[in-house]
């Protein structure tokens, strides 16, 4: 009885764990010269060689979701308009992507398919939670810290203090103990972040309005993803 509980437990945990990774993306389609915006655009993601999409409504807005965690590009086609390709979309676990599309009229016919692509801007501090900040894994690739987690992100953030040891982390001035690490939805046992650099996706750090799902914490939360099969297959298009 004793193994069939910790069986059920451990398959409770994995499910868990793996229902948290994923987030989603809403946006809203326009007219990149007028601003109008324009219904019945197709917006649509590639994972895994499937495509998960929405059509913009009537207020030229549309959701993808769940999507998994990871960088995906963009796709969005609209009839009269240059297909678009926003790339290097980054999505973290529990959150909502806002991706804006301005789309270009085919102003003559076209002998050939074309695509304008462009880079999705993340902010490193978020205007609806300026308590939070983030490092896409592009951005953290570039640190010449980046074989040094702690030390990487410490350097790259606000608000953040490393600990003479240069294992501990202080968030404003709080004891090291207050900071939480969470790697893949699971919270750290050790006071670390448990994995090199190099496994290191994105990283999302809170240092003030803490949501509730990570408990009662007086210090910051480190938040970080590991790459995924989605973040390697970008590599290689």
């Amino acid at each position: 009885m004793k193994k069939l509980t910790a069986l059920l437990t451990v398959i409770l945990f994995i499910t868990t764990g793996a229902l948290a990774q994923l987030g989603e993306i809403k946006g809203t389609v326009k007219d990149k010269k007028t601003g109008e915006t324009i219904p019945g655009a197709t917006v649509y993601i590639e994972t895994g060689g499937n495509k998960t999409g929405d059509a913009s409504n009537i207020d030229g807005k549309y959701t993808i979701k769940p999507v998994n965690v990871g960088t995906h590009a963009v796709f969005v086609s609209a009839l009269g308009y240059k297909t678009a390709k926003i790339k290097d979309v980054l999505i973290t676990s529990d959150k909502i992507t806002f991706v804006n599309v301005d789309m270009e009229v085919v102003v003559t016919e076209l002998d050939e398919f074309a695509v304008v692509e462009s880079l999705h801007e993340i902010p490193l501090i978020e205007p609806d939670e300026p308590g939070t900040q983030q490092i896409p894994p592009k951005q953290f690739k570039r640190n010449v810290n980046r074989n040094n987690p702690i030390l990487a992100i410490t350097s790259m953030t606000t608000g953040l203090t490393l600990a003479a040891n240069g294992k501990d982390v202080m968030v404003r001035g709080s004891r090291p103990a207050a900071t939480q690490f969470i790697t893949d939805g699971v919270k750290s046992i050790t006071g670390s972040i448990g994995i090199p650099g190099m496994a290191v996706g994105s990283v999302k750090v809170y240092t003030s309005g803490i949501p509730a799902r990570y408990g009662d914490v007086s210090g910051g939360v480190i938040v970080v993803e590991t790459q995924s099969y989605f973040d390697l297959a970008q590599k290689y298009k």
